[in-house]
C-alpha cells in the first residue's frame, strides 16, 4: 500500500460540491442575507505524463490513470468546470446563505 490518499474522482468532487450547496441553502434559510446561486465554477488540474518508453497517463484533480513505464515528462494545465444550476422543483432559484 501507498501512502497516497484514495483517488477523487470528478463525479466524487462534483457530489461533494453538490453536498455542501445543499447545506448552505439549509444554514441560510432563516437569513435576510440570501445569495442566488446563477453559476458554480469548479477548477481542476489535469496532469498528463509522458514515459520514455511511449506509455502515457493522465490525472485529473487527484484521479490518476496510467498506462506504460517511469514519467520522463508532465505538463500539468488547469481546466475550469462551469455548473449551472437547475430551478427548484418549483421553478424558483437556489438560495443559499453563507
Amino acid at each position: 500500500m501507498s501512502n497516497q490518499p484514495e483517488p477523487i474522482g470528478l463525479a466524487q468532487a462534483i457530489d461533494s460540491i453538490r453536498t455542501e450547496l445543499a447545506q448552505a441553502e439549509r444554514d441560510g434559510a432563516g437569513s435576510d442575507w440570501r445569495f442566488t446561486v446563477e453559476q458554480v465554477s469548479v477548477e481542476f488540474s489535469v496532469q498528463f505524463h509522458r514515459a520514455a518508453d511511449g506509455g502515457a497517463g493522465l490525472r485529473l484533480g487527484v484521479v490518476e490513470a496510467r498506462v506504460g513505464g517511469a514519467v520522463s515528462h508532465d505538463s500539468v494545465h488547469r481546466v475550469q468546470v462551469d455548473l449551472k444550476p437547475a430551478p427548484t422543483q418549483g421553478g424558483l432559484d437556489h438560495m443559499v446563505g453563507r
